[in-house]
């Protein structure tokens, strides 16, 4: 038995020793996706290319407001037909202004995920780079281990790494 006991604890030390001699690291991914140089420059291209659409669905929203106003101005005024025209045509503008914002609402999330993906797979890149190049054989996101030691974090490599 004692025997027994004795195998077990050196089976069991041997297993700690060798997870304690594999390479370890941590990387805070959301970090890197935040300090990226790419993400403003990202941010603005999508900005640009959407620019006319917003100024589009923006005019229609004004456009919209203006009638309403005018309308509450002159409804005094407007015999019944007259106000159901100008319901109908409320109506119209209303309809024409939600179906283009979200259609530009729809393809904006599109476009900013589209981006997204394409920067996430440059991190991956970056940490598989490092990996291979440390001799890592285990990298974890920072948000999955409650402690961490500092030496073990190659965020800032990954971020200098994804910046050139």
């Amino acid at each position: 038995m004692m025997k027994m006991l004795g195998v077990m604890a050196l089976v069991l030390s041997a297993g700690v020793a060798q997870a304690q001699s594999g390479k370890i690291a941590v990387v805070d991914t959301a970090e890197v996706f935040q300090k990226m140089p790419q993400r403003q420059v990202v941010a603005n291209q999508l900005q640009k290319e959407f620019e006319n659409r917003v100024k589009e669905v923006q005019k229609l929203e004004a456009d919209g407001r203006t009638f309403v106003e005018k309308q509450q101005k002159d409804m005094a005024f407007m015999n019944d037909q007259q106000k159901a025209d100008a319901q109908k045509k409320l109506n119209e503008m209303q309809g024409a202004y939600v179906q283009k914002r979200r259609s530009l609402e729809e393809d904006q999330a599109r476009r900013e995920h589209e981006e997204r993906q394409k920067m996430l797979a440059r991190i991956k890149t970056a940490i598989d780079e490092i990996t291979k190049a440390q001799g890592l054989e285990l990298v974890i996101e920072r948000g999955a281990a409650i402690y961490v030691s500092p030496s073990l974090d190659i965020t800032e490599q990954v971020i200098s790494k994804v910046s050139k």
